[in-house]
């Protein structure tokens, strides 16, 4: 896992260096601790070591490290979590199955078709309500701990790795191979997607990247 780190920093250092400095330093183990019994669940070991590193970013550039998303501080990942579980609290059980009606699980039975759940933990936002988490209440076929797609426009979600370690190694592996395209936006500033397929948000390369092949066993 750290190796996975050390990759994904030596990589931002050579084509991000100002996305590489805007990472903040790492978290203590009672911001953790804290983060932990707030949600009422332990994290995976692998993403408190990226947290240990780097406890989220400053936001002081208009990209992040997965692929344009925003790196959550715990302190962000917190207040996320928490406006989502004000909805959930409000909600009866007939705002749940409308609000859910459309939402649905790109692998079967590895995601719980709902539109939100308490124990899905955001760690990477895009600013328009939409996030990459890790899943600690999966469905029947999921693993806890998975790295799912969720938010207010993610209906179709999508299990981008069985855990945070192998995301990361995903991640840092695309990079390494190329697969990504660095673009100078208007005001100077540098955004990062993938470079297939070409989009100029990652979320709306998931379906692409994560989609379960005919025949494949899921």
């Amino acid at each position: 896992m750290n190796t996975s780190i050390e990759r994904l920093q030596h990589w931002l250092d050579a084509h991000l260096p100002d996305l590489r400095e805007d990472l903040s330093p790492g978290c203590s183990e009672a911001a953790l601790d804290a983060f932990e019994a707030f949600i009422g669940r332990p994290l995976p070991e692998c993403l408190k070591a990226l947290y240990r590193t780097h406890d989220g970013q400053r936001c002081e550039v208009n990209t992040g490290p997965f692929f344009g998303l925003t790196f959550l501080s715990l302190a962000q990942a917190r207040a996320h979590w928490q406006s989502w579980n004000d909805i959930i609290d409000a909600w009866t059980p007939e705002d749940r199955d409308e609000a859910s009606a459309f939402s649905r699980s790109a692998t079967p039975g590895a995601i719980k078709p709902l539109y939100a759940n308490r124990y899905w933990i955001p760690f990477a936002y895009d600013y328009g309500g939409n996030y990459l988490g890790v899943d600690l209440d999966p469905d029947t076929q999921g693993t806890v701990g998975q790295v799912i797609n969720f938010g207010r426009d993610e209906d179709e979600k999508y299990v981008l790795a069985d855990s945070f370690g192998a995301f990361l190694t995903w991640l840092v592996e695309q990079l390494e191979g190329g697969q990504f395209v660095l673009r100078e936006e208007d005001d100077g500033g540098m955004s990062l997607n993938t470079r297939t397929p070409e989009t100029f948000h990652f979320l709306d390369a998931v379906a692409s990247l994560f989609a379960v092949a005919p025949g494949k066993p899921v």
